[in-house]
């Protein structure tokens, strides 16, 4: 509703500057400048939208590759933990208690589905844990203790990001009885004994006091704090000795953190450079063709339009670069193509269009008086000589 908001208000405001750009097509330069410094313009603005690329790929999770799948851990037990992932150098430094992983790290597999032996040592004591793990997709394993000693739980994660921007809210239970919990109009019901309930999409909003229920008891509100837009989160209910705390919030997926108006300066840039390139091209080759080539000449224009869009399909389609790296290209191109089209544009000799329409003129004038002495000649009738006799057999 925001993002719809924001763009109510932006769209106006951004065709009230298309005015002003408008008139950079009037600026008394030369019209093989000003499209070169349309070129400029494009680029730049393929320039800010790597930019803004870039950081949006800072909150995305990339799921793993073939025969790999993406695992971060979850330390509940009561003192640091060490974790050693069969086949892999992973997790080399011992793993706080409840701290909020910082990314997820991509397991090696070898094959589609591997069964993996999971090492846990915590306070001198050492557990094996056997899991199956699929390639490309993403897991949590949460480790835990009870009477019994070390248990590991392998769940799987759902990366990706809602279309619709709300963030995605997941519970894991520590406690002996199901709780259910209510955030905004979203109801979850977790069950007991370690587990977790499915991700849910809620509101994008600050829950501050949401309720919760045993089936024996009503619980403490939660403060669940700022669920952002974009982000995935995991809370675990579990009472800290330390803090007193009975949930615990991590972030699974980070929120995003660009910001819907930083588009704005990608359309200015791009519409400068379409007017100042696009309009004055078309200007350049109407006033710069005689009268019986302007069309062929402004259909060659347009065409190259065509060969843009090609290779726009070749790098998009073909060349399988992340988004970014495109943008990155596209201004490369643009840049490259202008420093030649700049050389080009130094040696070209201007035509004056009144002149050259009079002396296509005067040239078709010419043709049209030839025509027409010739025609008079070929209408004129062949005479006989008078000394010459006629023969007859």
């Amino acid at each position: 509703m925001l993002n719809a908001l924001l763009i109510l208000i932006f769209v106006p405001i951004f065709d009230l500057l298309i005015y002003p750009l408008v008139g950079l097509c009037r600026i008394n330069i030369t019209p093989l400048r000003k499209m070169a410094a349309g070129m400029i313009f494009a680029a730049l603005a393929f320039g800010a939208a790597t930019l803004v690329e870039v950081n949006v790929v800072k909150t995305v999770v990339e799921p793993a590759p073939a025969e790999q799948c993406l695992l971060q851990v979850f330390n509940l037990a009561e003192g640091d933990i060490n974790v050693g992932v069969a086949g892999s150098d992973l997790f080399q430094d011992p793993i706080p208690k409840l701290q909020d992983p910082p990314a997820y790290e991509t397991l090696p597999l070898g094959a589609p589905v591997k069964e993996l032996n999971i090492n846990v040592t915590f306070s001198e004591s050492k557990h094996t844990c056997r899991h199956t793990f699929e390639e490309q997709k993403a897991y949590s394993l949460i480790i835990y203790t009870d009477i019994t000693g070390i248990n590991c739980k392998l769940v799987e994660d759902y990366i990706k990001k809602n279309e619709s921007g709300n963030p995605n809210v997941r519970f894991f239970n520590t406690w002996t009885e199901a709780i259910n919990i209510t955030v905004g109009e979203t109801w979850f019901y977790v069950p007991p004994d370690h587990s977790m309930s499915p991700n849910k999409s809620v509101t994008r909003g600050n829950y501050p006091s949401v309720g919760c229920s045993l089936l024996s008891k009503t619980c403490d509100n939660l403060n669940l704090g700022l669920l952002d837009f974009g982000a995935s989160y995991t809370f675990i209910l579990m009472e800290v000795k330390e803090s007193g705390k009975i949930m615990t919030k991590l972030e699974d997926v980070q929120a995003n953190n660009v910001h819907i108006a930083w588009q704005i300066p990608q359309y200015v840039l791009l519409t400068a450079g379409e007017v100042m390139f696009s309009i004055t091209g078309l200007e350049f080759s109407y006033s710069q063709a005689p009268n019986n080539m302007k069309s062929v000449l402004q259909a060659g224009w347009l065409l190259t339009v065509a060969f843009g869009n090609v290779i726009v399909l070749i790098v998009a389609e073909g060349a399988g670069l992340d988004q970014w790296k495109e943008f990155l290209l596209f201004a490369a191109l643009l840049l490259g193509v202008c420093v030649i089209f700049s050389i080009m544009a130094h040696f070209y000799t201007y035509v004056d269009p009144d002149q050259l329409n009079k002396m296509y003129s005067e040239d078709s004038g010419k043709e049209e008086n030839d025509d027409d002495k010739k025609n008079k000649n070929d209408d004129i009738p062949l005479k006989k000589p008078e000394h010459q006799k006629s023969t007859r057999m």
